[in-house]
């Protein structure tokens, strides 16, 4: 990474600071390298990118975020637009973009030293170009080490793939026999996760951690217009990926009454499982219209949910599931699988969370949706986000969690 004047970035007019060291930290505020492997203006990276941006926006008052990122895409070649290589600065956070030549133990060595973290925050436990060579280096120099799995260990997502899932406890398993996980705390977003962690990477049950993701503020209040009975605007919204189970939720509406819309967002991550979707799009009978819109910017993806009357996301396993919460924050009634934590909007009747091996129960929930205008369910769904989601709860957890974990001095070993 070779030192640059400073120049400015286009979209959001933050200041792009290239190849500075860190060394305008404020006194007392925490020092978080963020190890995050594809981040902002990226757009198929998925909910990991929300929640950190979240993150850093909740608790940049108190915190310093400096994270380390890929200079692409995920599944692209070309660099993304409006940033350089090396240090970004950002509204809420400084990004170091790094071309893939770039992803050596020398380089993080040279990232770790400019920034002199108190903690390092690692994004994943399979990306090895990232995960692997930061726990080495924090290991070596004594810092402290939070890592958040992301759903990556849960049944949904481990499962999937059987050569897979042999190659990646082989992965764990040398993290494990190598020491690397001995000083590692976790952050886990569910039950299922926390079990996850214990189970496979064999962790203390003291160094995992509860802590929800952070969720999206809504900028506007995303009244809606009275619907229409007879009538229903679905969304999917997320990765088209065998874990997503797009296919369910488009066999739903095989028997839907009604005039149907269903709208589907989201990066094609698996060519071949789109096309067997497609084969069911064309399937469906006349009422229904399906349309592919492609990605949404972060930015209006509340926008977006507000002009449907339903989220349909009949997921497979989600250790958080950003889109869930940012439809709710957007009034938007959400009908999911009981694979999430979010199962309580069945409680406040603001939505339906269900088995995967009830199918009807989903198109029944699809036929309420039609046969309503939905203003009670949208009612239902403001108390609920209301009652669910506590900006300065959250904040303070993190706050917490970060202060019990930090080192106390900044320096150590050399590299």
């Amino acid at each position: 990474m070779e030192s640059r004047p400073a120049v400015e970035l286009n979209d959001d007019g933050d200041k792009m600071l290239k190849g500075e060291k860190m060394t305008n930290a404020k006194s007392g505020r925490i020092r978080v390298l963020v190890v995050a492997g594809g981040f902002y203006p990226a757009k198929k990276y998925g909910g990991p990118v929300v929640s950190i941006d979240n993150m850093c926006t909740l608790l940049q008052s108190e915190m310093e975020f400096y994270l380390v990122a890929r200079n692409h895409d995920l599944g692209e070649e070309e660099p993304l637009q409006g940033i350089s290589d090396g240090w970004n600065k950002r509204k809420n956070c400084y990004v170091c973009y790094l071309p893939d030549g770039d992803l050596t133990e020398h380089t993080f060595i040279k990232i770790f030293k400019d920034v002199t973290p108190d903690i390092t925050y690692v994004n994943s436990l399979f990306d090895a170009k990232f995960t692997l060579p930061f726990l080495k280096i924090c290991k070596k120099l004594n810092c402290p080490v939070f890592l958040a799995p992301r759903g990556q260990l849960c049944a949904g997502a481990l499962n999937n793939d059987l050569s897979k899932k042999i190659k990646k406890l082989a992965y764990i398993y040398f993290l494990r026999v190598s020491g690397l996980l001995k000083t590692v705390s976790y952050q886990s977003t569910s039950d299922e996760e926390t079990q996850s962690i214990l189970k496979y990477l064999k962790s203390d049950s003291n160094k995992v951690y509860f802590l929800t993701n952070v969720p999206s503020v809504p900028e506007n209040d995303y009244s809606k217009d009275k619907k229409r009975i007879g009538e229903g605007r679905f969304i999917f919204l997320s990765r088209i990926h065998p874990k997503k189970n797009l296919i369910s939720a488009i066999r739903f509406f095989e028997n839907v009454r009604g005039n149907v819309v269903f709208d589907i967002y989201g990066p094609i991550e698996d060519e071949n499982y789109w096309t067997e979707c497609q084969r069911k799009i064309n399937g469906l009978p006349d009422n229904v219209t399906v349309n592919y819109r492609g990605l949404v910017e972060h930015d209006k993806t509340l926008f977006v949910f507000s002009q449907y009357d339903a989220l349909l996301f009949p997921t497979f396993s989600e250790n958080y599931g950003h889109v869930i919460a940012e439809a709710l924050m957007a009034g938007t009634p959400v009908i999911i699988s009981d694979q999430t934590p979010w199962n309580d909007v069945n409680l406040f009747k603001s939505g339906w969370a269900l088995p995967l091996c009830e199918p009807k129960m989903f198109t029944n929930a699809i036929q309420t949706v039609v046969d309503s205008d939905c203003s009670e369910l949208r009612k239902n769904v403001k108390k609920y986000t209301k009652n669910k989601i506590q900006y300065d709860e959250i904040h303070d957890c993190y706050m917490e969690i970060f202060n019990s974990l930090k080192r106390f001095e900044r320096g150590g070993n050399s590299v």
